[in-house]
């Protein structure tokens, strides 16, 4: 786990002194700027995987990633998220904001949240040989505990831009009441531009409440044999994600992503959870029709 981490933190201070004094840091330049009320559509065709902490749970295979976003005078929809915003200054706005709840898609492959969670356009594909999984004294598998239910959740976010960097923080909540949890999120990103393509690197830190957690990861004595139930707790989840884009033409792009999320132990104390972590990668082309 700490040579991961250490090498995620080496990768990042090198892209980081690549993009330092020569780096171009507009915060929106030329096909990089949104246009409202103009519909966006592209698609990235090349590999990837995320995996799955969950006992029977399977890696997730990125093949093709679509990308569609919207944003009209009143609303927006962006890769799965559908709201509406509000500006309230030059550098400030709100929105209210509605999605499909991601921890479905541990469970589920071919859960449709899965589909638009994933931004190629925005997006390395560095490979890590150092992995951890946390070795449970009873291990309980994906298809032996009840059908976990797919949940829409509301929310607010606030984003401000400061010295070329994007801060965000949301706070979400169950709107069709399958787990009656929250969750919040307070990030920050960075983009820029060298000789070598178009970068981004964010961080976030996940809060998620005890309900949503015991909903998807905890077990009842329906589920287990006596002694191996569990009660979820809140959890804490930090995240890094590195993005990176190359123009081959106007519509054309090689493109490529790692996310790491760190999960603790509010989640692997449950038996469903074999290790303490999710990666993902994705490397392709990605090319924009609209």
């Amino acid at each position: 786990m700490f040579r991961m981490l250490l090498k995620i933190m080496l990768l990042i201070s090198l892209l980081l002194s690549c993009g330092g004094a020569g780096a171009d840091t507009p915060s929106c330049r030329g096909n990089d700027c949104v246009e409202e009320q103009k519909f966006y559509l592209s698609l990235a065709l090349g590999y990837g995987q995320r995996s799955n902490p969950l006992h029977g749970g399977k890696k997730l295979d990125l093949v093709v990633l679509p990308e569609i976003f919207y944003y009209g005078k009143y609303w927006f929809f962006d890769n799965g998220r559908l709201g509406s915003s509000i500006t309230l200054n030059e550098h400030t706005q709100l929105s209210i904001i509605g999605q499909l709840n991601q921890e479905k898609g541990y469970f589920q492959q071919w859960f449709s949240g899965n589909v638009l969670q994933f931004e190629a356009s925005t997006a390395m594909m560095p490979q890590f040989s150092a992995t951890f999984e946390r070795q449970a004294p009873s291990e309980i598998a994906v298809n032996q505990v009840s059908k976990r239910p797919t949940a829409f959740d509301v929310g607010l976010q606030l984003d401000t831009v400061r010295h070329d960097i994007s801060w965000h923080l949301a706070y979400w909540t169950d709107a069709s009441q399958q787990h009656h949890g929250q969750y919040a999120t307070a990030g920050a990103r960075r983009g820029w531009r060298n000789a070598y393509g178009n970068w981004q690197l964010a961080a976030n830190l996940h809060w998620k409440s005890a309900r949503l957690i015991d909903t998807y990861y905890g077990l009842t004595a329906l589920e287990v044999p006596p002694g191996q139930e569990y009660q979820g707790r809140d959890s804490w989840q930090a995240e890094l994600r590195l993005n990176w884009n190359k123009p081959l033409t106007e519509r054309l792009s090689l493109v490529a992503f790692l996310r790491y999320l760190q999960l603790d132990s509010a989640m692997t104390d449950s038996a469903l959870v074999r290790s303490d972590h999710v990666t993902t990668w994705f490397g392709g082309v990605s090319y924009r029709f609209f």
